[in-house]
């Protein structure tokens, strides 16, 4: 007796406790102590950003086997890998979708943004245009030997290709120049009032062209191509892109037949553990790839090879010797961690085509915060229903019953406040089929009571021989229930996947509240009442 005594008086606490935590106060201007952080609400409730990423399909689309079933793979195919992307960022749930217009097809990432302040919502925006920009070509090169007339001249050449197509695009200035700044070596992207980082340049240059070969402050010689931002620009604000007239030092990795080494014959990196279980990274290449490679590191043994992603070196090993089978490790001191950042690095550049950020637009949510409010009104109302349900068909044990219902949500609740489970429309409706699994676990205990109570056993004696004999039957179900939730969410999509996860929550949260609370409440009340009629009705 005592020892239940002792789990009620835990019970009371825990309740108070739950209360305090769950309950958003800071929504009615009351301020509690150890209240928490607000809940994190997905894109449908509190709405977000929606980014907008042209596809480039001009290279592709020249290949021979090109149609439009190979236009709808590679939409889906770079669907997927940013939807991976952006699931790495923890940035509560996604929608990713496809669109076709003016004769471009273009991929929609909206992101939802409250955070706890606006400098964790700009910090999601930056973290997530990072990720979803690097999704663009992996080039693998060489060291080059010597600057020939050929690479001046098709620097300039380069120059004045970009230089027409700012001109041109429809889009604005950073558009079009970031689709440079990832794609090619030696150029960067600024804005400036003044141009008195380079030499003999200003504004007044610029009148009858947009570009200028000159001399940057680092002394190194190249092309500017400028455009005045427009709007209002009190301050004579200009965009600017500097193609240094120098290529880098790394030239594409090609073979005799000049086949340049890139994603069309790479297929994957991977982390691997050799016998030491020292972390290292393996590459493997298709048929043609494996050829290819096999080629270069015959000539390159002893000199470097660099993996480039969207222009920005990754790594550039050293080649031991000539790889011919098509699988290729690098080793250096990596800890785990950094090998599989190095790895989903790589991989980020498998793409069948490169994407460019061409706009960025707030969106406002699907369901209005008066919505949202009358969502949980109807919760609560639903639950009084439940409630009443209960009290008329079980009686005291209903009451019990539903008190412990109410300690369930508050339990599911608190969980998803600490962890910052995100709570979308799918992952409330994963709570209500919970509670709703939570419900049926009670009844079944409360009609195997009944029956041990119509052969003759006491109330006290017939509550505990139905929580044994039901226990079975619930745990199976749940175990069931659990392992869907749990395919849900490793598998499916992120919308589904909040669903699986607050199902999952719910299942274990309602097997403890069963077996630690709805037990103690209906053992002390069998001890208690001794009219079967207002126990558990008839």
């Amino acid at each position: 007796m005592k020892h239940l005594i002792f789990r009620l008086f835990f019970i009371i606490v825990v309740i108070i406790g739950l209360v305090s935590y769950t309950v958003p106060w800071s929504n009615y201007g009351v301020q509690v102590p150890f209240s928490g952080a607000d809940y994190r609400l997905g894109l449908d409730l509190q709405g977000g950003i929606e980014l907008d990423y042209k596809v480039d399909l001009s290279e592709v689309s020249a290949e021979e086997d090109y149609d439009s079933s190979r236009e709808k793979s590679i939409i889906e195919g770079l669907k997927s890998i940013i939807d991976k992307r952006v699931e790495t960022l923890n940035i509560n749930d996604s929608v990713i979708t496809s669109a076709s217009y003016a004769g471009e097809q273009h991929i929609i990432v909206q992101i939802p943004l409250k955070g706890n302040s606006d400098f964790e919502n700009s910090e999601n925006i930056r973290r997530a245009k990072e990720a979803i920009g690097r999704v663009v070509k992996i080039e693998f090169k060489e060291l080059r030997q010597e600057i020939t007339e050929a690479d001046i001249n098709a620097r300039n050449e380069l120059a004045y290709q970009i230089s027409e197509e700012l001109s041109q695009s429809e889009y604005d200035f950073s558009v079009t120049a970031n689709k440079y700044v990832l794609s090619e070596e030696n150029i960067r992207i600024g804005e400036t009032t003044n141009f008195s980082a380079f030499s003999g340049v200003t504004a007044q240059s610029f009148t009858d062209t947009n570009i200028q070969r000159v001399q940057d402050e680092r002394g190194d010689f190249g092309y500017i191509i400028v455009k005045k931002q427009t709007g209002e620009n009190p301050n004579g604000i200009y965009d600017y892109l500097f193609v240094d007239a120098r290529p880098s030092e790394w030239k594409p990795a090609a073979d005799t037949e000049g086949r340049v080494l890139d994603d069309r014959y790479f297929v994957n990196s991977s982390v691997q553990f050799n016998d030491a279980f020292q972390p290292l990274i393996e590459l493997t290449f298709n048929s043609d790839g494996a050829e290819i490679f096999g080629e270069l590191t015959k000539r390159l043994v002893g000199k470097p090879i660099a993996i480039f992603v969207g222009g920005e070196l990754l790594t550039s090993p050293t080649v031991n010797e000539p790889i011919l089978t098509g699988r290729a490790v690098i080793t250096g001191q990596y800890t785990p961690e950094s090998a599989r950042q190095l790895s989903n690095d790589i991989n980020t550049g498998v793409v069948p085509a490169p994407i460019y950020l061409t706009s960025e637009r707030s969106i406002d949510s699907k369901l209005w915060l008066n919505s949202l409010e009358q969502l949980v009104i109807a919760g609560m109302i639903g639950f009084l229903m439940i409630f009443v349900f209960l009290l008329v068909v079980y009686r005291s044990s209903g009451l019990i019953a539903s008190i412990a219902l109410a300690i369930y949500v508050m339990v599911v609740l608190a969980i998803v406040k600490s962890f910052g489970v995100v709570l979308t429309l799918a992952s409330i409706a994963g709570l209500i089929l919970s509670i709703g699994m939570a419900i049926d676990a009670n009844v079944l205990i409360f009609e195997r009571i009944r029956d041990e109570l119509s052969r003759g056993k006491g109330i006290e004696e017939a509550s505990v021989i139905g929580f044994k004999k039901s226990w079975s039957a619930i745990w199976d179900s749940n175990v069931t229930g659990f392992i869907v939730a749990l395919i849900l969410f490793i598998f499916w999509i992120n919308l589904i996947k909040w669903f699986g996860l607050m199902l999952a929550i719910g299942i274990i949260v309602s097997l403890f509240t069963c077996y630690w609370i709805s037990r103690v409440f209906t053992v002390l009340l069998a001890r208690s009442i001794k009219n079967i009629h207002i126990f558990i009705g008839k």
